[in-house]
């Protein structure tokens, strides 16, 4: 399924951590796809090159393909070459996650290396997101880089492991976290970009909102875990209601009337400003 150079086998507890923000240490140049980012110190640029200095030497930072299993080398797999697996198209969405969830899960854990390395995978998201932001915030790149980078850290820390899909859900976490800290001055940045004048304002929110609040949602009971899993993944992820119930057994007409029940219930939350 995956063809890359084997490497020797490494115990992963040993590598240095590294902060992604310290530059002292960068001294290689960065491969990034825009050659007009070379030679610069942007925050990405500067994790990308730290990235690479942890995979120098003879214990590079590692998994074991055999314990994570999902189609992966049964061998001590460096990061550097795990991300070309990832983002090969070969990889399957169930092995990606898979990956994504353990590597989460040690940057929980361990921080550091791990931490510097989860940034790393993630960097063509990053960069994309990036992107989409500055066109709609008026700052410093560099600043902007920052900020979506400390915001995605801290999604790595929060983002629920249980829900498929833990890039796109990074990514959401990462992007509403950037838009609600320039909300207080930029109000229009959340504001449902449909809305007509002397119309009600439609009860909208920015991708990685629907997350936090489905979740906000169950805690203060308002719907229960099993609503808040069927509109996430019939509402957020576009899986058709028909095929959520075959996979689960549910019978058609009572899983439609239970979701209608939980979104009523959401509405009238929002209206009564519970939520």
């Amino acid at each position: 399924m995956f063809h890359t150079s084997a490497r020797p086998s490494t115990d992963t507890t040993t590598a240095p951590a590294l902060d992604p923000t310290d530059t002292t240490a960068c001294e290689t140049t960065c491969h990034v796809d825009d050659p007009s980012r070379r030679g610069n110190s942007l925050p990405l640029d500067v994790a990308e090159r730290s990235f690479e200095l942890l995979m120098r030497g003879p214990q590079p930072l590692s998994v074991d393909g055999g314990q994570l299993g999902h189609g992966l080398p049964a061998r001590m797999i460096a990061l550097d070459d795990l991300r070309a697996m990832v983002l090969h198209p070969s990889c399957s969405r169930t092995t990606r996650d898979h990956v994504w969830r353990h590597l989460i899960g040690q940057a929980r854990a361990q921080r550091g290396a791990w931490m510097v390395a989860t940034v790393v995978l993630a960097i063509p998201m990053l960069h994309r997101l990036t992107a989409a932001l500055a066109d709609r915030i008026s700052v410093d790149r560099e600043e902007l880089e920052a900020e979506v980078l400390a915001c995605y850290m801290e999604a790595v820390c929060r983002v629920n492991l249980t829900w498929s899909h833990p890039v796109l859900r990074l990514s959401r976490l990462t992007q509403f976290a950037v838009l609600r800290a320039h909300a207080p001055e930029r109000p229009d940045l959340l504001a449902d970009p449909d809305r007509n004048d002397g119309e009600q304002q439609a009860l909208t929110y920015p991708a990685g909102h629907p997350d936090l609040l489905l979740a906000q949602a169950v805690r203060q009971r308002v719907i229960t875990a099993e609503d808040a899993q069927m509109i996430g993944f019939t509402r957020l992820e576009g899986i058709p209601l028909s095929s959520y119930c075959r996979h689960r057994g549910l019978l058609y007409c009572t899983a439609l009337k239970r979701r209608q029940r939980a979104e009523n219930a959401l509405y009238q939350a929002l209206l009564d400003g519970g939520l």
